[in-house]
């Protein structure tokens, strides 16, 4: 195998190996297109050798993946759940013949189910509505991350066929926030309300910047020396955050009876919705319990907190999701307007 000059000054290629077809090929001009044609040559007949050893089903393999990597993962059934279906509209096909044109076409389709001209293709007589590009490229980060992980095990020989397909860049959006109006206002609302545990799972997320699953499942045990300790959160790693004394006072009181081990609130998330619902407040989609979190967390850096502590706070792994509330620092960036060229003037 080789990538040789001839006499003409013209590049050739030699490819001699065990198991894919031999090829001569000459009168490249240039190196370049004689090593771009090696390395085509040589993958497309190395897909056809795998296809020949490797003949599992993209759901036998999503399978392989979730025993043995995925479901240790916190969100392991919701993954699961989209990865099986994805397997599904994309006709269960061999894993090793899915190709990036074949899963742009579905992009598309996910994306314009109304054109049914490629809609029908992957759905057949289902009715799906169509999924934001984001939703679109955490699926795409998803299925990536099965060849991925399968091929790190040495479980399958070849990469991932998406490994270089782009996702869709999209537009970063601002995380909303309650105003201070507005939170008196939802706090009055969830007060009157039967279920007594939503105002005081809502007070615990506005107060420590908690998921809401957080906080709905706290145990009598997580509460301690004016602490609230979060286990089993979407790191993985628990988490302590002080509580106001006057609060944790009035909290343990709520939870006076219960054991140890004791769940101190019911499940109130349907309540909680309820009450959003009957309020004048409108919320980004998707952001409904979730506005709480960054309500404390934007607050947090508006008053003047660090950016490394509101991150140890909400118990992000990496700094850039903490930096999403990086702008709405009193200094932030001022020095735009200290050191910019005119500002001597």
């Amino acid at each position: 195998m080789a990538v040789k000059q001839a006499k003409d000054g013209k590049w050739k290629v030699e490819v001699d190996r065990k198991g894919i077809p031999r090829i001569r090929k000459s009168g490249f001009p240039v190196k370049a297109d004689a090593e771009q044609f090696e390395r085509e040559y040589l993958l497309l007949h190395q897909k056809q050798d795998n296809a020949n050893v490797d003949r599992r089903t993209l759901s036998e393999l999503i399978g392989i993946w979730h025993r043995y990597h995925g479901i240790n993962l916190s969100d392991s059934k919701a993954r699961l759940s989209i990865l099986e279906q994805m397997a599904v509209d994309l006709g269960n096909i061999r894993a090793v013949e899915l190709t990036p044109e074949r899963f742009l076409e579905y992009r598309y389709a996910c994306l314009n189910p109304h054109d049914e001209s490629v809609a029908k293709k992957f759905f057949s007589n289902r009715q799906v509505k169509p999924i934001t590009a984001k939703t679109f490229n955490n699926r795409h980060g998803y299925l990536d991350a099965v060849y991925r992980k399968l091929r790190k095990l040495n479980i399958i020989d070849y990469s991932s066929p998406i490994a270089d397909t782009d996702m869709i860049r999209v537009h970063e959006r601002q995380l909303g926030y309650l105003s201070e109006t507005q939170i008196d206002d939802l706090f009055t609302l969830l007060k009157a309300c039967r279920n007594e545990s939503v105002w005081w799972i809502a007070q615990l997320c506005i107060r420590t910047g908690a998921r809401w699953g957080e906080a709905e499942k706290l145990k009598r045990k997580q509460l301690h020396a004016s602490k609230v300790t979060f286990e089993f959160t979407k790191s993985k790693k628990i988490r302590s955050v002080p509580l106001d004394p006057e609060f944790y006072a009035e909290l343990l009181e709520f939870a006076k009876y219960k054991n140890p081990e004791d769940r101190i609130f019911k499940d109130a998330i349907t309540a909680f919705y309820r009450v959003v619902g009957r309020s004048s407040m409108e919320f980004s989609k998707g952001q409904a319990t979730h506005i709480l979190r960054h309500s404390f967390a934007s607050y947090f850096i508006m008053n003047g907190g660090n950016i490394l502590t509101l991150q140890k706070i909400l118990g992000h792994s990496d700094i850039k999701m903490t930096m999403r509330y990086a702008h709405l620092a009193p200094d932030h960036l001022m020095d735009a307007v200290k050191l910019n060229p005119m500002s001597a003037k």
